[in-house]
């Protein structure tokens, strides 16, 4: 058989089952530890429950149970795309956001002096963590936050290290939630955000603060300080995953690396002045 198959042949089908193969593997790795592969195994049971009774039921020569089964078989598969798109909405939109940004051609300039506001976020987070005063700062990159900004308090301040330790002081109007940054701006407080449902946090014994700064990497390509309230250890969050115990000086190296281009100036609309509408004399 081998010896009447040419060598392209051969090659093809080897390239042909590595490609499956890397497509399979990068699936399973991307839905590790999260709420998709556990979707996706209860859709699989189902499946197979059915389809063993389907195939039980007509051994069986039970017609109305075989008939219900089969039915029921037929119509899932018929309808499994739809099923999909529904139960892994969530997933799907993580996914084409990572996509839509891969492919963005879209370049940004930098704020000449975005490294001044990675030192006053820099400043505000060292304060917080040796004072253990919790907090949470997302910072904005090419993926719009309106959806989570519109949920908190509109600010729309320059970002200063004294305000963030303001709004984060305990028991202020402002301490419980999220910050947002966009561009050179704190645009909103108090803001609530998605929950991470990724199992392996659990075993890193962190709260509520950091499965929300790992949900809002999730959803988007955002990154999120935090600063623990109990122990006043400072992580960074992207991409969902978490990385602890850092000391301001490394936060500040990642800060600089990963939110160059998202620091641009924001363009501030000054009050037109109004024309009087007097008389001469009283202009004059």
């Amino acid at each position: 058989m081998f010896k009447n198959l040419g060598a392209w042949y051969i090659v093809l089908n080897i390239l042909d089952i590595l490609i499956v193969t890397a497509i399979i593997y990068y699936t399973l790795k991307a839905i590790k530890n999260t709420r998709t592969l556990q979707l996706a195994e209860g859709i699989g049971v189902y499946f197979l429950v059915v389809a063993l009774f389907a195939w039980a039921s007509t051994r069986a020569h039970l017609i109305t149970v075989s008939f219900v089964m089969n039915w029921l078989l037929k119509f899932s598969i018929t309808f499994l795309p739809f099923l999909l798109v529904v139960v892994f909405q969530p997933e799907l939109r993580k996914w084409f956001t990572r996509i839509a940004k891969g492919i963005t051609l879209e370049a940004k300039e930098p704020h000449p002096e975005f490294e001044a506001i990675v030192d006053e976020i820099i400043k505000s987070v060292k304060y917080l963590s040796l004072n253990k005063i919790g907090a949470l700062i997302v910072i904005e990159r090419s993926v719009p936050l309106d959806d989570y900004i519109e949920t908190g308090v509109p600010i729309y301040s320059l970002v200063r290290a004294e305000l963030l330790n303001t709004i984060f002081f305990p028991n202020t109007a402002l301490h419980d939630g999220a910050v947002i940054i966009r561009k050179d701006r704190i645009v909103a407080a108090r803001c609530v955000l998605p929950l991470s449902l990724d199992e392996t946090l659990d075993k890193e014994g962190v709260g509520t603060r950091h499965r929300a700064a790992a949900g809002i990497t999730e959803e988007t390509d955002a990154v999120a300080v935090v600063v623990s309230e109990q122990t006043g250890i400072i992580s960074l969050a992207a991409r969902g995953k978490l990385t602890r115990y850092l000391s301001p000086l490394e936060l500040r190296g990642l800060l600089l690396v990963m939110t160059k281009p998202s620091f641009v100036q924001s363009e501030v609309k000054k009050p037109k002045a109004k024309v009087s509408q007097g008389t001469g004399e009283e202009k004059k």
